[in-house]
């Protein structure tokens, strides 16, 4: 059985009496899942706190996806399920923003279709958060699952000073404080923040810069358990087009936050971002991806990020590449990389 989508305000009513056990929504993109989305499923299942949806999107599966689905369905109907329409971009943005706009919860999580979450997961967040009424975004620890097990040390990072525009500067210098499973999002302040469906690369960081560069400055409350697991998947990453999506992604992330990056207190920032992306993908993979990456460069020459002497290192980086001359006895890649990540970070 697949749901039909409405409108928000025909399809539900969102609970808004926040003492009163409010609802979560979690939101689970899926495709091609059907050997392993049960464990996920199932954790939902298992939660000791029981007023819950789960809202699944199919991007598109060709394997049994749909069939497991359809038992969780017949057993529950916490479960909602529904395609991806046509209309919409393939990937997991549009599909994670189309369980968005059919959620009936007060507060969204979301998971991927290969994540678990222990069973006191939304019990506990949910007693955090109501209360205190005040809270816009729980973050609570994660953990990989490395086949199949759990990992008992977090990998949630955070500033000295653990407030939301310090988190937003991480996100914006690819220092990544939290999975996107670590938290729990108030929906209210979540309404004007989708994740980008053009995006290949870099999404869970565009939506959580956007929650937390909102006009309004939002509540973050920090917690240090884990709850939720994040599975290594080397499937998630090796990929062939790895590379060049990251190369090409970087430069529709500039163009999304374009705004907040010029501002000069980011600036620095979002340049220690692309410095990463330089280092550990541009230089190493350049003969596979060459136009890829001299896109990215002439991209960064024309933009107003960098300054005279940064973008004539990154010229001669770019010259250096393309003559192979890294190659040649006495022109040393070391010195160059720490030389221009001192230009750069400046």
């Amino acid at each position: 059985m697949i749901r039909k989508a409405a409108s928000k305000e025909l399809s539900c009513f969102e609970n808004i009496n926040l003492m009163n056990e409010p609802k979560v929504s979690v939101i689970i993109p899926t495709y091609n899942r059907a050997h392993i989305i049960s464990e996920t499923l199932d954790s939902i299942l298992n939660q000791t706190y029981q007023n819950w949806e789960c809202i699944i999107v199919d991007d598109g599966s060709n394997d049994d996806t749909e069939n497991i689905i359809n038992k969780y369905l017949k057993d529950d109907n916490r479960f909602k399920f529904y395609r991806r329409p046509d209309d919409r971009l393939k990937g997991a943005n549009a599909c994670r923003n189309y369980g968005i706009e059919n959620s009936c919860g007060a507060y969204i999580m979301f998971l991927d279709s290969d994540d678990i979450c222990e069973s006191f997961c939304l019990e506990e967040r949910v007693k955090i958060v109501t209360s205190d009424l005040s809270i816009d975004l729980l973050i609570r620890d994660g953990a990989f699952l490395l086949d199949d097990v759990k990992q008992s040390f977090s990998f949630n990072k955070d500033p000295e000073l653990k407030e939301s525009t310090n988190y937003l500067r991480m996100f914006l210098s690819y220092t990544i404080p939290w999975q996107t499973t670590a938290g729990l999002y108030k929906k209210s302040c979540i309404r004007n923040c989708k994740f980008d469906e053009n995006l290949k690369r870099f999404q869970d960081v565009s939506f959580n810069v956007k929650v937390l560069s909102q006009t309004n400055q939002l509540k973050l409350y920090r917690d240090f358990k884990i709850d939720t697991y994040y599975r290594v998947d080397e499937s998630k990453v090796l990929n062939n087009n790895l590379i060049s999506n990251i190369l090409e992604s970087l430069v529709i992330f500039y163009d999304i936050h374009s705004d907040l990056l010029t501002k000069q207190n980011y600036l620095a920032d979002f340049r220690k971002f692309s410095c990463k992306i330089i280092l550990e993908f541009a230089i190493p993979h350049f003969d596979k991806n060459k136009k890829e990456v001299n896109l990215l460069f002439k991209w960064f020459l024309r933009s107003d990020l960098y300054s005279f002497k940064q973008k004539t290192c990154l010229l001669n980086l770019m010259l250096l590449l393309n003559t192979r001359l890294f190659s040649i006895k006495g022109v040393g890649m070391n010195k160059f990389r720490v030389h221009l990540k001192k230009v750069i970070n400046k």
